[in-house]
Parts: structure tokens; C-alpha cells; sequence
């Protein structure tokens, strides 16, 4: 599986087309982590989205793991929206390589397509509404 067939996957770009999964694909940056290392750390600004290409991570939330994620596993992905601190630190179990997209080059991106942030809000809305009626709020 290539990049942007894990980001077709990925429920805030679910209402893209194709050609618009590509194109937030060609904005992301590859990153690369070796075994052991932090590739976000709880509390720290949110900056960005990331989808994991290669590799497994741990998620330790106050220090204490509580869940593992491989190929296709992402996080972040409200951080493209607001920069409210991580929630949770992820440490790379293997190397791993991931896929970045920066709040500020999502930005970018929403400016020359405005029609992306309004299928993304669609979605969020949707998951949103979703979790208020599990929850008893709607």
C-alpha cells in the first residue's frame, strides 16, 4: 500500500475525491524515526497530522501505554485545525516513517482549494453528532 491509500482511509478526508486525497498526500513531508525515539510528546503544540507509513508505535498517555498502531495508523489530525496540545505522547517501537502535514501547509492547501475544508467539515460534523448521540447529548 502507497501514502495516499492510507489516506484515503482516513476518516477527515473520507468525503475527498481522489484527486483531492493526492493533493493533501503532495503537501505532506516524509519523516523518518528511529526505534525509541518521541515522535510527539504529550503536551507539547499540536502541529500537525500524521499517517503511518512503516513501522509500529506505542501511545503512552501520562506515561502509560494504551495503544500500539502499525501501517495506515494516524494521529493529530485535529491539530490540523487547532494547535491545543497533544493529548498523548507517541514513541516509535521500529523505525518508523511517517507522513507529516504541517497546520501551516494544510493551511496553504485549504486557501488555494477552500472546497476541501468545507467536505472535511461535513465529516467532522457527522463524527461529531455521532459521538454527542453515543454520549446522550443529542
Amino acid at each position: 500500500m502507497g501514502p495516499v491509500d492510507y489516506q484515503r482511509k482516513v476518516p477527515l478526508f473520507e468525503g475527498l475525491t481522489e484527486a483531492e486525497v493526492t493533493e493533501v498526500a503532495l503537501a505532506s513531508q516524509e519523516r523518518d524515526f528511529p526505534a525509541g525515539a518521541f515522535v510527539v510528546t504529550q503536551g507539547s503544540p499540536g502541529l500537525g497530522f500524521y499517517l503511518l507509513v512503516e513501522g509500529e508505535v506505542e501511545v503512552l498517555r501520562n506515561r502509560k501505554g494504551v495503544a500500539e498502531m502499525g501501517p495506515g495508523g494516524f494521529f493529530g489530525e485535529m491539530s490540523l485545525l487547532d494547535e491545543a496540545p497533544r493529548s498523548a505522547s507517541i514513541v516509535a517501537k521500529t523505525p518508523v516513517k511517517c507522513l507529516v502535514l504541517g497546520s501551516w501547509d494544510f493551511r496553504v492547501l485549504l486557501k488555494k482549494k477552500p472546497e476541501l475544508a468545507i467536505k472535511m467539515l461535513e465529516v467532522m460534523s457527522r463524527r461529531l453528532r455521532a459521538a454527542n448521540e453515543k454520549i446522550g447529548l443529542d
